[in-house]
């Protein structure tokens, strides 16, 4: 195909989904529907060539996912003439395969990316694709109008954009879910701070030897260190994803300095307790090696806390309290200060070897905006997995455990097409929905992100020994003051200084450039 044939061609495919989008918009929340039908070759966008796009998700695998994504297909293909391919990295898997893929040159197109999976520094290392504003204007118009300027700012690095985030505030809060059944069993005090944890996790480990107290998932779980600190009201709040030993307090100008995260206060109390709770039974002998959340183990009967974000707590509480009422779950929401997620929380972003960029952002489109295409991928297949009630509501079904509400990783694409579920306690639905219609201001240093392009060597060193020395001090295998002591005689030698004051200058040039 010649140059000016292949602009028509692409210029063609931009107002044929322009037309479809804006067609299709029922609400001020881009209410679309799909131009799909129950045959998948009628109304088939031939203008565009047929493509197959690689997508990478992260979490197990729901039983009917491959049922959804196969209705999830025939979608593309009428709409953009896409066939849809979809990996699932387990979580036991994710943080060993996910860096392969760039290393290896593997063949994908779309990966869910997040500040928690170092987005940032695989941007820096090319591993991503620079969507441009023109790419991204003239593939994804409804993603580049609607998603916020300064969620545009806070995906950029080295000021170019990586990556899709997603388009809507989220609330940083989080909760515990505890067994109401077992507390009343050993009368244990209601849970309403963590001195009340503390009790009802010991009564627990004293009385039943058939569960596990907390079935901490350390992979996915190290954010209630936060709930450590002694100033719940300014915690330490930044940490840089690229290495475990460096943190920062961003609630202030005056407290944004570099900080070994292993020496605060925060951590000292967090390993402390953990010790402690190892030595009473209350964490798994194995939690290293532990496989499952914390809220997947709560769900199987395994653990008696259950520890994950509002969003996952106002779904998970449906499906145990419908599976078992006689649980009595209780849910426990620490006080503290939760300014919103950043906005790169949640993500997307193209394999920079992708050979179908432009396709990809087409998709994308879709996923984020597209009610049907929302619908399908957060909740499954209507009908079967879910009814809808109202507008932002829904009725779980009698299939919905095979392919629990968000639970297939559409949190890349997450969006104001949002629902809840009817069953959910509407406590946290109020919190939850009152939080996305306000726009909450960020902490002084909530767009600071660290760059470790000066220090790569020192600071991934750095990191690895944080991994090997303290990552046992954090499930309480070992006392903090042994494994801190092997930790800094290590990191000294491997640079933390260097990276410390690395940290330090990139601090106080953010500092400096925002008064």
């Amino acid at each position: 195909m010649n140059y000016k044939l292949n602009k028509w061609f692409i210029a063609l495919a931009v107002v044929m989904l322009c037309t479809f989008v804006l067609s299709a918009c029922g609400s001020n929340n881009e209410n679309s529907q799909t131009n799909s039908s129950s045959d998948p070759n009628e109304g088939e966008n031939t203008a565009l060539k047929e493509v197959t796009l690689k997508m990478i998700l992260l979490g197990d695998k729901p039983a009917d996912a491959d049922l959804v994504y196969q209705e999830l297909n025939k979608m593309a293909k009428t709409d953009i003439n896409a066939n849809i391919e979809v990996t699932n990295f387990t979580w036991g898997e994710w943080s060993q395969k996910y860096p392969l893929l760039f290393s290896a040159g593997e063949d994908f197109d779309l990966i869910y990316a997040s500040n928690w999976t170092d987005y940032q520094g695989y941007a820096g290392k090319n591993g991503f694709l620079e969507l441009t504003e023109d790419l991204l204007s003239k593939n994804a118009p409804i993603t580049w109008e609607k998603t916020p300027a300064v969620a545009w700012e806070q995906v950029k690095v080295n000021g170019k954009v990586f990556a899709v985030p997603q388009s809507v505030q989220e609330s940083g809060a989080i909760g515990f879910m505890v067994r109401g059944d077992l507390r009343e069993q050993y009368n244990a005090q209601p849970v309403k701070d963590m001195a009340g944890l503390d009790a009802y996790l010991t009564a627990i480990a004293k009385n039943n030897q058939g569960i596990t107290p907390f079935a901490y998932h350390h992979a996915t779980e190290p954010f209630i260190q936060t709930l450590f600190d002694p100033n719940p009201q300014a915690y330490e709040s930044g940490v840089a994803a690229s290495n475990m030993a460096l943190g920062w307090n961003m609630f202030s100008k005056e407290g944004m300095n570099a900080i070994n995260h292993f020496t605060g206060d925060e951590y000292k109390n967090f390993a402390k307790t953990m010790y402690r709770w190892q030595q009473a039974g209350i964490l798994s002998k194995n939690a290293l090696s532990q496989k499952e959340k914390s809220f997947e183990l709560y769900e199987a009967g395994k653990s008696a806390v259950a520890i994950s974000s509002l969003d996952q707590i106002s779904n998970i509480t449906v499906a145990v309290n419908k599976a078992h009422p006689e649980w009595k779950t209780e849910i426990f929401i620490p006080e503290r200060i939760e300014p919103p997620s950043n906005y790169m929380q949640n993500g997307v972003a193209i394999n920079a070897r992708s050979k179908n960029p432009e396709r990809a952002l087409m998709f994308l489109d879709l996923l984020k905006w597209n009610t049907a295409y929302s619908d399908l991928t957060w909740y499954g297949i209507e009908g079967k997995h879910w009814e809808p009630v109202g507008d932002d509501r829904f009725k779980a079904l009698a299939d919905s455990a095979n392919y629990p509400p968000g639970a297939n990783d559409p949190w890349g694409w997450r969006g104001p097409n949002e629902r809840w579920s009817v069953e959910s306690p509407d406590e946290i639905v109020e919190q939850l929905q009152s939080f996305r219609k306000v726009v909450h201001e960020y902490p002084y240093g909530g767009n600071f992100i660290y760059n470790d392009a000066n220090v790569k060597n020192e600071n991934a060193a750095v990191h690895n020994l944080a991994q090997q020395y303290m990552n046992p001090a954090s499930v309480g295998l070992i006392d903090y003051e042994t494994a801190y002591a092997k930790f800094e005689s290590a990191a000294k030698k491997a640079g933390l200084d260097k990276v410390l004051q690395d940290l330090q200058a990139q601090l106080d040039e953010y500092k400096a450039n925002n008064p």
